[in-house]
């Protein structure tokens, strides 16, 4: 399988570049296993009917911290990080350019500097505990796909955690799981990118996408399994309505017990505090807009709220 190396000249220009295909980052969505993004969602940026994912905090500080990640990665396992692989660059498949990469680093597998003698480091930051034996499916997808695109036969996950522990965890390819990815982000592209089908909505984040508004007078009639639904969900609001009231009660004999203290204790220990905030400044909008209904007006603006749920 032939490859081209793409190294554009900026982060911009290399973002730009990414969206003509699939890249490893998306392969987890577009087989179910990503759990912040479904396929619809993934669709709709792809198709330009959503603004590209902005670069979040989290986000930024990742790509800052690959350098410390493969660092610590060296230092752990002796291995030399090539140095020229530490720049935003997309290595793509020819006969299939929609298949594409952008490895966070290579390395070098041994004493040979051949091409073939490569392998791909994946540098993560996480807040979550992470198990070597045990690794999210959406990492591991990735790395997957990120041999399977460049040709290379071996690997390794890098992460550090809350900036306290690192961990490794060296992964070779595994040619059917590969292929797997291949023949669904294949389907993806061809039938939803191309062809423009639109994939599934799975869950209530999808349907408000797709129809942020009702149509009026209409009725769906449905199906048994949410009609149980809805009378479990029944049941189970009124439970949550004796718990509140129960709430209100215990929480009502216990504030009668301040006076106007600002805690209370029991055998020396603190059990409970009940203190006011301290005094803040609001804008207040109704005093306004009946001093100056004009101005008020000038600066108002109508926003379309979300559909409201209600159980009959």
């Amino acid at each position: 399988m032939a490859t081209t190396i793409i190294r554009p000249k900026s982060r911009e220009e290399w973002l730009e570049a990414r969206k003509s295909g699939i890249g490893s980052s998306e392969v987890a969505t577009i087989v179910g296993l990503n759990p912040w993004e479904t396929p619809y969602q993934l669709w709709r940026r792809k198709v330009g009917l959503d603004e590209p994912k902005k670069e979040s905090f989290a986000m930024k500080a990742g790509h800052y911290l690959e350098d410390a990640v493969s660092r610590f990665w060296a230092d752990e396992t002796g291995k030399e990080v090539i140095k020229r692989s530490a720049t935003d660059w997309i290595i793509r498949d020819n006969d299939r350019p929609y298949l594409q990469v952008s490895p966070d680093r290579t390395y070098w597998l041994g004493e040979s500097r051949s091409p073939e003698a490569k392998g791909i480091l994946e540098c993560k930051t996480t807040q979550m505990a992470v198990d070597a034996d045990d690794l999210p499916k959406y990492w591991f997808c990735q790395v997957q796909y990120q041999l399977g695109v460049a040709g290379y036969t071996q690997g390794s996950l890098a992460w550090l955690c809350s900036g306290r522990e690192f961990g490794y965890r060296d992964l070779k390819l595994v040619p059917e799981f590969y292929e797997y990815l291949v023949a669904k982000v294949e389907r993806f592209y061809t039938d939803c990118i191309i062809g423009g089908q639109e994939p599934e909505t799975v869950c209530v984040a999808d349907v408000m996408l797709k129809y942020s508004r009702h149509t009026g007078g209409k009725v769906v009639e449905t199906s048994d399994e949410v009609f149980e639904a809805y009378q479990s969900l029944r049941g189970v609001r009124k439970e949550l309505d004796a718990l509140a009231e129960r709430k209100e009660e215990l929480e009502a004999t216990i504030k009668m017990a301040f006076g106007d203290a600002e805690a209370l204790s029991y055998g020396g220990e603190t059990i409970a505090t009940w203190k006011a905030p301290k005094p803040s400044r609001k804008f207040d909008s109704k005093a306004f807009t009946e001093a100056y209904p004009e101005l008020a007006d000038e600066f108002s603006t109508t926003t379309q709220g979300a559909r409201r749920f209600l159980l009959k």
